[in-house]
C-alpha cells in the first residue's frame, strides 16, 4: 500500500494560496490576557501619563497590527523606522501635533531626530507611539538627552501567548491562508505546539504548503507531519482522532 504525501521540507514547488491581508482593526484582533492589558493602554491616548507611549513584545507578537489598528482609530500616520528617518524638518514639524507610530523605533537611524520630534509631540499636543521587540532602555542610542527620554518612558507590554492566544492565533492564520482549521486539530495542537507567537505562524504557513503541495485538507495526521518537520513531535508518536 502507497504512502500518503508526507510535508515537503524543502522550498515550496507550487504557490500557496495565501494573499497580503489589509490592514486590521482592534474589532478584528484576537484579544486575550497576553495582550489585553497594552490594547486597553494604547487605544485610550488622551489618558496616557505622557505625549509618548511604547509598546513592546515578542517577536512576531502582532506590534505592527497594533500600530496599523492605533493609526487607524485615531487618524494616525504609520511609519517604518526607516521612513521615519528620511523625514524633513518640515515634514517633522507638521506631523508633531498629530497622531504618529513608529514601528521598530529601536531601528530609527537618527538619534537627533527622533528626541527632537518626542519634544515637539510634547508641545504640540501631539501622540507618539512607539514599538519595538526590546525595551526603550535597551535601544542603540547615542545621545544622553535621548536616553533619558527612553528610560522614563511609560510602556505596555505584549506577553508571550497564552492558550486561548495561541488557539485564536492559529485559527486567524490559517484563515489568511484560506484554511479552516477543525477542533479537533486545535485539540491535538494545543498541547503540543510551542507556546510562541513564532511557531504559531511558522506552523500555519508550513500547514499551508502541505495542503497545496498534497492536496489533502488540514487533519490531525497532516498537523502531525508538520510539527515533526517542525522538531516538535517525535516520528512515531500515534496521532489522536
Amino acid at each position: 500500500m502507497s504512502k500518503r504525501p508526507l510535508v515537503p521540507t524543502g522550498q515550496p514547488d507550487q504557490l500557496s494560496f495565501a494573499f497580503p491581508a489589509g490592514p486590521l482593526r482592534f474589532g478584528q484582533l484576537v484579544v486575550t490576557p497576553s495582550n489585553q492589558a497594552a490594547v486597553s493602554v494604547i487605544r485610550q491616548p488622551a489618558k496616557w501619563p505622557t505625549a509618548v507611549f511604547c509598546v513592546t513584545g515578542p517577536f512576531r507578537s502582532g506590534l505592527t497590527t497594533l500600530l496599523r489598528a492605533w493609526c487607524d482609530e485615531t487618524g494616525g500616520t504609520y511609519f517604518t523606522a526607516s521612513d521615519f528617518s528620511r523625514l524633513k524638518s518640515a515634514q517633522l514639524d507638521a506631523l508633531a501635533g498629530q497622531f504618529v507610530a513608529i514601528d521598530d523605533t529601536d531601528r530609527v537611524a537618527a538619534n537627533e531626530k527622533l528626541l527632537t520630534f518626542i519634544n515637539q509631540t510634547a508641545k504640540e499636543g501631539g501622540r507618539l507611539l512607539l514599538a519595538s521587540s526590546n525595551s526603550p532602555s535597551q535601544w542603540p542610542v547615542t545621545s544622553a538627552d535621548l536616553k533619558s527620554r527612553l528610560n522614563s518612558m511609560p510602556i505596555a507590554e505584549v506577553l508571550p501567548p497564552d492558550e486561548p492566544m495561541l488557539i485564536g492565533r492559529l485559527q486567524a492564520a490559517a484563515a489568511r491562508h484560506f484554511l479552516k482549521l477543525e477542533p479537533e486539530v486545535i485539540a491535538y495542537l494545543s498541547p503540543r505546539l510551542d507556546l510562541t507567537y513564532e511557531a504559531i505562524e511558522a506552523f500555519a504557513e508550513k500547514l499551508s504548503h502541505g495542503v497545496t503541495t498534497t492536496g489533502r485538507a488540514p487533519s490531525v495526521p497532516l498537523a502531525k507531519e508538520v510539527l515533526e518537520a517542525m522538531g516538535l513531535a517525535e516520528p512515531d508518536e500515534p496521532p489522536t482522532n
